[in-house]
């Protein structure tokens, strides 16, 4: 099991590859710290508009979303779903970078939710509940698209 340390050193290393691909669109972005990262991680500059966007990223390549609804199922603290307030979920696995509408996707959430696996993982911050959403179910209800 992984301590939440070490999420946060993974979390930290991923940083680098969306600052790498932020470069490579040519987008302004800045870096959120302290309180303020809970709601989002970052804001990028497309079009002259300043958009917020949350980073996840997995350690390797899966067919699906894993969407947390519950960060710890002790305490029934919401999860990135409901407490962000970002616009933009940019998901990395690997080498490629979903965008993912964060309103559409909790509008679908809360209609089919029931319809999809969920899984729960104690890794780091406690029981977290995550409903499983495979990817081919996000790109067809044009809820996101994988943008690299």
């Amino acid at each position: 099991m992984k301590t939440k340390e070490e999420f946060f050193a993974f979390e930290k290393e991923k940083q680098s590859i969306f600052n790498k691909f932020y470069k490579e669109k040519r987008w302004i972005y800045k870096r959120i710290f302290g309180k303020e990262n809970k709601k989002y991680d970052v804001v990028i500059l497309i079009n002259g508009v300043w958009i917020k966007v949350e980073e996840k990223f997995r350690s390797k390549e899966w067919l699906d979303l894993a969407v947390e609804t519950i960060q710890d199922t002790e305490t029934n603290s919401p999860g990135w779903l409901y407490y962000t307030e970002a616009q933009y979920l940019f998901y990395g696995m690997g080498e490629r970078i979903y965008g993912v509408d964060i309103q559409k996707l909790r509008s679908f959430v809360r209609k089919y939710e029931s319809l999809f696996e969920v899984k729960f993982s104690k890794q780091g911050w406690g029981n977290t509940k995550n409903i499983i959403i495979p990817w081919s179910v996000i790109i067809v209800n044009k809820i996101g698209k994988t943008i690299k």
